[in-house]
């Protein structure tokens, strides 16, 4: 071989080489890239797992559309954030979403992703109470006793405390979750209402520290407080990956299937058709929410046609 042959094989295997290692380098940032795509939620405690699930199953049925995403509980200090703190975690873009019940403020300053993800039953709520205090409820003999004879408990930081104040019933606040059940133990209010979505897995994680606690047997409330998916008003694309997954998931099945798996037993258990369900007007709900009758409202049982806004 000449020497302007040698010269060009050695130039030509230089380019060759230089340019596989730009490919390798490109594939390497592109990957790295796709690892860093990442989304951040708040709610990272045990009574979440059902939205976290949900969350899950609806960006996966999405991932042809949109890419693979990875998702992961924001924890900076390892304590819980409270709804407050979330919202303002998401306003600041520190994290990508929430879920949370829905308000008008809330609707008004972030981008709210509109399917109801729990079917009405975090409005449905049961009564935690101690044990030792069933018979003073069993003696009640209607809704205006219990609003003037019991305490409740309930945190100022949740965007329905004011409700049970604007229906005339007594609550004591507190600011911090766990410090409820504390307080509820030590006789400090009659009963902390709970979603019947939180109460048994509640009552199971804390039955160490609380045993004498349980569900009262008699009562609940109800109230139109539909929980979504929350994004940045600057997210629009998150918030339409989300809602076109969520649509997936329900014409599939998939999204009736967890619920039932997650819930199916609570309701059952909860004996809706033997309990007096309260009604409570909620003033502060956002505009345009319809009060839909859900699917496990008790059949002997009236509901309220009427939207509680």
């Amino acid at each position: 071989m000449s020497r302007h042959g040698r010269y060009r094989g050695s130039v030509l295997q230089k380019v060759i080489i230089a340019t596989c290692i730009l490919v390798f380098a490109s594939m390497s940032s592109l990957a790295f890239s796709e690892e860093r795509q990442v989304v951040l939620y708040s709610q990272k405690e045990f009574r979440y797992q059902y939205y976290q699930v949900l969350l899950h199953q609806a960006l996966k049925a999405t991932e042809g559309d949109y890419g693979a995403v990875d998702i992961q509980p924001y924890q900076p200090d390892g304590l819980e954030i409270t709804e407050a703190r979330g919202m303002a975690l998401l306003q600041q873009k520190r994290i990508q979403i929430t879920f949370v019940p829905t308000s008008r403020k809330r609707e008004e300053s972030f981008r709210a992703v509109p399917v109801p993800l729990d079917q009405g039953l975090l409005g449905l709520r049961l009564l935690l109470i101690k044990a030792a205090s069933q018979p003073r409820f069993d003696r009640l003999q209607n809704e205006t006793e219990l609003r003037e004879k019991m305490l409740g408990g309930f945190n100022t930081n949740w965007s329905d405390y004011e409700v049970y104040g604007n229906n005339g019933l007594k609550v004591l606040p507190a600011t911090k979750y766990e410090t409820l059940f504390k307080m509820l133990e030590s006789g400090r209010f009659d009963y902390f209402s709970r979603g019947l979505i939180e109460v048994w897995s509640e009552l199971e994680n804390f039955k160490g520290q609380y045993p004498d606690l349980q569900v009262e047997n008699r009562f609940a409330f109800y109230y139109n407080i539909p929980v979504y998916f929350f994004v940045h008003k600057d997210n629009e694309q998150l918030a339409q990956r989300i809602e076109v997954g969520l649509q997936r998931i329900q014409a599939s099945g998939a999204f009736s299937r967890l619920f039932q798996a997650h819930y199916g037993e609570h309701i059952a258990r909860a004996k809706l058709d033997k309990r007096q369900i309260i009604i409570l007007q909620s003033p502060q709900g956002p505009q345009g929410i319809p009060v839909v009758k859900p699917f496990w409202w008790p059949a002997g049982t009236a509901f309220p046609l009427v939207s509680t806004r």
